[in-house]
């Protein structure tokens, strides 16, 4: 499949280098703009800063703010923006917890690349729908 997202800002955010050199490199023949932010605080700031954001890969567990909490904060900020949650936990309160997030679509780790280039291919195409 050749995907050009080159006019799309892919924002992933992991406390975790190696996580986002994975994501980045799973990305690279999408072309699309990617920002590496830490935390949930600073993807609050850099949604509320009004920054481009067509889709956002949030892991959960992280510093300062979780992915789960930073992702019920930017859904009320900005719910046109798709959020897909990456994490390891698949049961109990964590699976509970995603679904309560508000999150639009939830990835596991280890990441699938196909399955993730199909996730964010989809939430592209709901957003550009609405």
């Amino acid at each position: 499949m050749e995907l050009n997202w080159k006019e799309k800002t892919i924002v992933i955010v992991d406390d975790t280098k190696l996580n986002f050199v994975l994501l980045k490199t799973i990305l690279r023949k999408t072309e699309a703009n990617i920002v590496w932010l830490e935390n949930g605080q600073e993807v609050i700031d850099y949604v509320k800063n009004l920054n481009v954001v067509d889709l956002i890969l949030m892991d959960i567990r992280m510093p300062i703010i979780d992915g789960i909490e930073a992702s019920k904060v930017i859904k009320k900020i900005a719910p046109q923006i798709p959020i897909i949650i990456q994490t390891a936990s698949v049961m109990g309160e964590a699976y509970d917890d995603i679904k309560n997030s508000g999150c639009d679509d939830t990835i596991f780790k280890p990441i699938d690349s196909a399955k993730l280039i199909n996730k964010i291919q989809n939430q592209l195409e709901k957003k550009s729908n609405k």
